[in-house]
């Protein structure tokens, strides 16, 4: 599974975000720490706002803080925030244009296995990606 630069930069950001412990952070601060490029991040940072993984606060003190808490906010809704379908095995869900629509045989398969990881992907917090980073930096 390829994951692009959406899912990373979003990553970033919101480990980012979470760091600053509920005070809001700006996006040109988050893009300043992190070197990314700031409307892509303004991009990004809209879609997590309407799925709810955000918030954001107007005025000069404001910024963007977690809607709820880390512990809440998958990898797998992460992804759907941000569009990045890596995870959508199945031809038929994705339009692919060599599909046979389940004339070969494999479309449950590949639904199976879409179900499995989309398992895998909800298993994965961003507090438990914060830690897994946190051991990794501490290595």
């Amino acid at each position: 599974m390829a994951v692009n630069t959406r899912t990373e930069y979003t990553l970033r950001a919101l480990l980012t975000i979470m760091e600053k412990a509920g005070d809001p952070i700006s996006a040109a601060e988050i893009c300043k720490i992190e070197s990314l490029p700031k409307k892509y991040i303004e991009h990004l940072l809209a879609g997590l706002k309407n799925a709810e993984v955000v918030h954001s606060l107007p005025g000069s003190k404001g910024g963007y803080i977690l809607a709820k808490e880390a512990s809440r906010i998958n990898l797998f809704d992460i992804m759907k925030a941000v569009e990045d379908v890596a995870w959508e095995l199945s031809c038929t869900q994705r339009g692919d244009k060599y599909c046979r629509k389940g004339e070969c045989g494999l479309d449950i398969f590949w639904n199976d296995l879409t179900g499995e990881l989309h398992q895998v992907l909800k298993h994965y917090t961003l507090d438990k990606i914060y830690a897994i980073r946190q051991k990794r930096s501490a290595q």
